[in-house]
């Protein structure tokens, strides 16, 4: 299975060393690594790994949590093929089918962003569900959203969301679980939302299903 790791490490010589063995005795192996920002004298990783024997898990985490100078802010499954353009992909699809736009971004936000469920949210008052992922709660109880892109967090849920460019439409992820979601990833939401806008243009409302 994909692991995708996101920790704060030492920013000093041989300390993603300490990370890397304990990957290395679980058998993980590293197929991607993304430095997120530098604050502090530590540098903020998440990394992609390759666990073939999904029962060591919890060892490695274990093994993490233990680490001096390293703080593991989460460990999640990972849908996200290492290499790959999934955002290129999203808005190719999206370029083919205009009408289909936000039924395509909200089934691929999750896989793209190492979220549980999406939904895209009617500018109306109340915010109707113009589409969801396809393991989005059905009802869902959502927090209130700010106009702007934003992060927001609501216990052990972890929430972005972002304006579908000037449609009114918003699109909203949810994690369930840490780790939050990074300034990056909401630009990242943001940047999709807004060139979905874009490429579909007029004819990314019409198709839009409840």
């Amino acid at each position: 299975m994909l692991l995708r790791l996101r920790l704060w490490v030492s920013d000093r010589p041989g300390a993603l060393g300490l990370v890397t063995r304990e990957l290395g005795a679980v058998g993980a192996d590293i197929v991607q690594v993304n430095v997120l920002s530098r604050e502090q004298g530590r540098a903020l990783d998440e990394i992609t790994v390759f666990m073939p024997e999904e029962h060591r898990r919890p060892a490695l985490e274990s093994a993490l949590r233990g680490l001096n100078g390293v703080t593991l802010e989460g460990m999640r499954p990972s849908g996200e093929v290492p290499g790959a353009f999934p955002d290129l992909d999203l808005l190719g699809r999206i370029a083919a089918d205009p009408r289909a736009g936000l039924n395509l971004l909200a089934d691929a936000l999750p896989r793209i962003l190492g979220a549980d469920w999406a939904l895209a949210l009617s500018p109306e008052q109340g915010g109707g569900v113009l589409a969801r992922s396809w393991d989005a709660p059905t009802d869902p109880v959502l927090p209130d959203l700010p106009p702007r892109a934003s992060a927001i967090t609501v216990g052990s849920s972890h929430y972005a969301t972002a304006p579908v460019g000037a449609t009114g439409v918003r699109v909203l992820v949810c994690r369930l679980g840490d780790p939050d979601f990074h300034r990056f990833e909401v630009l990242r939401l943001s940047r999709l939302a807004e060139v979905t806008a874009a490429v579909a243009g007029a004819r990314l409302m019409p198709k839009a299903r409840a």
